[in-house]
């Protein structure tokens, strides 16, 4: 499913228009990024929690060059699906 999809089916079942649908999605991704940036959980009832998980930073090696680089530390999401939404999908 890609954006324009997921757009069109949340507007269809908000009966809100695109504009809105859009706002929502955005403000929602500003809410992850901020509090996940703090490296506070986001959990969201009946549907699942997003878990940030820190990666120190490290060196590596260019397999092309050779050279050695310094990978700056990275913030990634984890999402654990909550037990509503497992059984949801289970049934369907």
């Amino acid at each position: 499913m890609d954006y324009k999809q997921f757009r069109k089916r949340l507007t269809e079942l908000t009966g809100r228009d695109n504009a809105d649908v859009d706002a929502l999605v955005e403000s929602l991704s500003i809410i992850l990024r901020d509090s996940c940036a703090d490296m506070d959980n986001v959990a969201i009832p009946t549907f699942g929690t997003f878990v940030p998980v820190k990666h120190k930073e490290e060196v590596r090696t260019d397999l092309s060059s050779g050279k050695r680089m310094l990978l700056p530390p990275e913030i990634t999401l984890e999402f654990h699906p909550g037990g509503m939404l497992q059984k949801r999908l289970r049934n369907e």
